[in-house]
C-alpha cells in the first residue's frame, strides 16, 4: 500500500465526510459551513476527558489558542498556494528548493507528507470503529456481541467493509447529518447538565483552574479536532472570487464557531461527569431516549463517513502502474487493498479500546506535521518574507510542533488525579 504513495499521489478528497474538492464553485457561506463540519469529528468526543486533566479555565484558553494557531498556519499555506497557484499540500511542498543526498527536498517532503496523511487517516479509521463499538454496546448487552471487544468490533468492521464497496453518491448525505448529530449531542449535554444541576447531582471534585501534565493531551486532542491543513487547499481552490482575504473571513468565522463549540462541549461534559468522564464522552451518556438517539445517530454517521475516508487512500492504487500480470486484475487489487485497510483499523480498534489514546497520538502527529512542519517550510521558502522576525517565528513554530509531538506520544493520558492534587480553584 505504501508503495502507492509517491510524490505524485494526491492528498485526500474528504475529511470527516466533507468533500475537500467539490466539482463546482462554492460560496463563502458554503465554505464556512464545510470548514465547521470538517472540525466536527470523533476528536471532539475526547475533549471533556482531556479537560479533566487541565481544568476548565485553562482548557477554554487552550481551545481558543490552539484553534487560532491552526487558523494562522492554514493562512500561511493558503497564501503560499495562491502565490504559486498550486492547490495540493503535497504538490505545494514539492516546490521546496534544495537537495539532500542528491534527491530533491521538494519531492522528499511531498512523499513524506502524503505518507503522514495516510498515517493520520488510519488513526481516524481506528477511532471510527472505537466509537461504533462504544455507541452500540448498550444495545447488545446480554447477546453474543457483548462477549468482550472482539465480536462487536468485528461486526463493526464487517459493516464498514461492505459500505466501502458502495458508490460515493450513496454516502453523500453524511456531512449534513454529521453536523446535525454533533449539534444534537451538545443539546443533550446541556439538558443533562441542567438536570444534574437542578437535582444537585453535579460532581463536586471538578477543577476550575489548575495545571498538570494533562495539558499535553488537551493540546493534542484539540489539534486532532482542527487539523484540516491537508484538505484546505482544494477547498480554497473551489472558492468563488478566490482570494486569501476572502478565505480568511470564512476561516476565522468557522474556526471561531468551532472554538465556541469545543469549549462548550468540553466544559459541559467535564462539569457533568467530573474527573471520571470517559475518553469517549458518549460512554457517560447511557440512559434514556435522548441517549439512544445520540448513540444510534453517531453509529450511522461514523459508519457512513468511514468509507469516504477510505476512498482517497485507495485512489493511488487505482491509478498506479501495476505489473503486467496484475494489470487486468486491478479491481481485485483495489478490493484487496480495501480489505487490508479495514483489517489494520480493526486490529487497532481491538488493541486500543480508549478513544482518547487514539486521538492524542493522532493529534500529536498532526501538530508536528501539519501545524508546524508544512506551514513552517512554506513560510520560510515559499513566501516572499525574509525578515529575521519572520524566520524566527517559523523556527519557533517548528520547536513548538516537534516538542508537542514528542510530549503527546509520551503523555497520552489526561492525568486527572494529578490535576486534583494541583488544583488552585475547585
Amino acid at each position: 500500500l505504501v508503495a502507492g504513495i509517491d510524490a505524485a499521489t494526491p492528498l485526500p478528497s474528504a475529511i470527516n465526510g466533507v468533500d475537500c474538492a467539490p466539482s463546482v464553485k462554492v460560496t463563502r457561506r458554503q465554505l464556512t459551513l464545510n470548514l465547521i463540519a470538517g472540525g466536527l469529528g470523533t476528536g471532539m468526543f475526547s475533549l471533556p476527558s482531556s479537560m479533566s486533566g487541565c481544568s476548565v479555565v485553562l482548557g477554554v484558553v487552550m481551545t481558543f489558542a490552539v484553534v487560532a494557531l491552526n487558523a494562522l498556519t492554514i493562512m500561511i499555506l493558503v497564501r503560499a498556494a495562491d502565490a504559486h497557484q498550486v492547490f495540493d499540500l503535497g504538490a505545494l511542498l514539492g516546490l521546496l528548493p534544495g537537495r539532500i543526498a542528491g534527491r530533491s527536498v521538494g519531492r522528499l517532503m511531498q512523499a513524506f507528507m502524503n505518507i503522514m496523511v495516510w498515517v493520520v487517516l488510519f488513526g481516524s479509521l481506528v477511532s471510527y470503529l472505537i466509537v461504533m463499538h462504544d455507541s452500540a454496546q448498550p444495545f447488545v448487552k446480554g447477546t453474543f456481541l457483548d462477549d468482550g471487544r472482539l465480536p462487536l468490533v468485528s461486526f463493526a468492521a464487517l459493516i464498514v467493509l461492505g459500505l466501502c464497496f458502495l458508490e460515493q453518491r450513496y454516502l453523500s448525505w453524511t456531512s449534513s447529518i454529521a453536523l446535525l448529530v454533533n449539534v444534537y449531542l451538545i443539546i443533550v449535554l446541556c439538558i443533562l447538565f441542567f438536570q444534574k444541576s437542578s437535582d444537585q447531582k453535579l460532581p463536586d471534585d471538578v477543577c476550575l483552574l489548575g495545571v498538570g501534565k494533562g495539558v499535553v493531551s488537551m493540546l493534542a486532542v484539540l489539534a486532532q479536532c482542527v487539523i484540516i491543513q491537508m484538505c484546505v487547499l482544494p477547498m480554497y481552490q473551489e472558492l468563488e472570487d478566490r482570494s486569501p482575504q476572502h478565505f480568511a473571513v470564512c476561516l476565522w468565522t468557522a474556526f471561531g464557531s468551532l472554538a465556541l463549540i469545543f469549549s462548550l462541549f468540553a466544559t459541559l461534559g467535564y462539569l457533568s461527569f467530573g474527573p471520571g468522564v470517559q475518553g469517549n464522552v458518549l460512554q457517560n451518556i447511557r440512559s434514556g431516549v435522548l441517549s439512544d438517539i445520540a448513540q444510534v445517530g453517531t453509529i450511522l454517521v461514523v459508519a457512513a463517513i468511514y468509507p469516504l475516508m477510505v476512498i482517497p487512500m485507495v485512489a493511488p492504487i487505482k491509478n498506479m502502474a501495476l505489473p503486467e500480470s496484475l494489470s487486468h486484475r486491478r479491481g481485485l487489487v483495489v478490493a484487496g487493498s480495501i480489505f487490508v485497510i479495514v483489517l489494520i483499523s480493526f486490529v487497532g480498534a481491538l488493541l486500543i479500546p480508549d478513544l482518547l489514546v487514539v486521538n492524542v497520538i493522532d493529534g500529536a502527529l498532526c501538530v508536528g506535521t501539519f501545524t508546524a512542519l508544512a506551514p513552517g517550510l512554506a513560510g520560510l521558502y515559499l513566501l516572499d518574507k525574509h525578515s529575521l522576525v519572520w524566520k524566527g517565528l517559523m523556527l519557533l513554530l517548528f520547536a513548538f510542533g516537534f516538542t508537542n509531538t514528542v510530549l503527546g506520544l509520551v503523555f497520552s493520558k489526561p492525568y486527572a488525579e494529578e490535576l486534583q492534587a494541583n488544583c488552585a480553584w475547585a
